[in-house]
């Protein structure tokens, strides 16, 4: 006796036609997820800031204060997601570099006050989910960022970079930046406008291990999560490190991100799809289950439902 693929179109197929045409239902079928990781997040974690599932492209104005949509290559989609029915999909096309971001306030700030205005925050960690879609090639120049906006013009004191290393790199690294003065007494950050790359400090780079845009990572979903921790002032005891599925890819414990500024703490992260030159063909990245606390965050234990499944064809005499 043949069992057949359980699949509404496939019952009246021969063997041969349930094998080949329900293997590419089946694999070309939306990657659907768990359930919704955000439901009561306010109650089941106090250390959370922040929960997104990315179930509904009306809230994404709502929640973020701003949202570069690129003319319609990012949406919420329903083509994938890791929790619930839909995640944040971003179409990435030949000849563009930009394919959309969404960006959150957190903490005391001068650049749109949103989530817990009246804190100041010098420890913060985020994670999200991301996946590169079946026609994937080649790095993401840009995936996340945090800072301290300390001006109502963009400027910034501190810049925790999560992107691309190297030219060409399939991991994400951490490149950590300062925008005050290295004197461990200083308080006033030099920087004029969003990335004033002439009066930022880089203090140095470290690279992940985990190819996560290799093509054997295709269609799977990857848990990433970032820790920043401003230096105690006039020390360079700062933090910024990052896990890929809970494991450590790279640490720095010897940062000064600040100096002895402390007019802002950390007050916007970023979630990013850039890529400078754009890729040799159309492909699309997806984010899902976005969450910023105080404390370590974790990895659901449900990465398996990411990965569509081949029909199972049993035989028995």
């Amino acid at each position: 006796m043949i069992l057949y693929p359980a699949h509404s179109k496939c019952s009246h197929w021969t063997y041969l036609q349930a094998i080949s045409i329900c293997l590419l239902l089946l694999l070309t079928a939306p990657v659907k997820g768990a359930a919704l990781e955000c439901q009561n997040w306010q109650n089941d974690n106090p250390d959370w800031l922040w929960c997104d599932d990315f179930e509904s492209e009306a809230a994404l104005d709502a929640a973020y204060f701003e949202v570069n949509r690129a003319s319609g290559l990012m949406t919420i989609s329903n083509e994938a997601s890791f929790g619930g029915t839909n995640a944040l999909r971003s179409e990435w096309v030949p000849g563009g570099s930009e394919f959309g971001n969404v960006k959150l306030s957190i903490g005391r700030t001068p650049v749109s006050p949103t989530l817990a205005p009246n804190q100041d925050f010098s420890e913060i960690y985020w994670r999200f989910y991301t996946m590169i879609d079946s026609r994937w090639s080649g790095p993401a120049n840009k995936t996340s960022r945090i800072t301290i906006f300390s001006k109502s013009n963009w400027s910034q004191a501190a810049i925790g970079h999560l992107w691309m290393g190297n030219d060409g790199d399939l991991s994400l690294s951490i490149d950590p930046a300062s925008g005050v003065g290295s004197d461990p007494s200083s308080t006033t950050a030099v920087t004029n406008g969003y990335n004033d790359f002439n009066n930022l400090s880089w203090l140095g780079l470290r690279k992940g291990n985990t190819q996560i845009f290799h093509p054997s990572y295709r269609q799977r979903w990857v848990c990433v999560e970032t820790r920043v921790k401003l230096n105690s002032p006039g020390n360079s005891d700062g933090v910024f490190e990052f896990w890929v599925d809970d494991g450590l890819e790279a640490s720095r414990t010897d940062l000064n991100w600040r100096s002895s500024y402390q007019d802002y703490g950390l007050n916007a992260i970023f979630l990013e799809n850039y890529r400078g030159n754009g890729p040799a063909q159309a492909q699309a990245r997806f984010f899902d289950n976005f969450v910023v606390s105080t404390s370590r965050i974790g990895c659901l234990n449900n990465t398996a439902a990411s990965i569509p499944k081949p029909p199972v064809v049993l035989s028995a005499g």
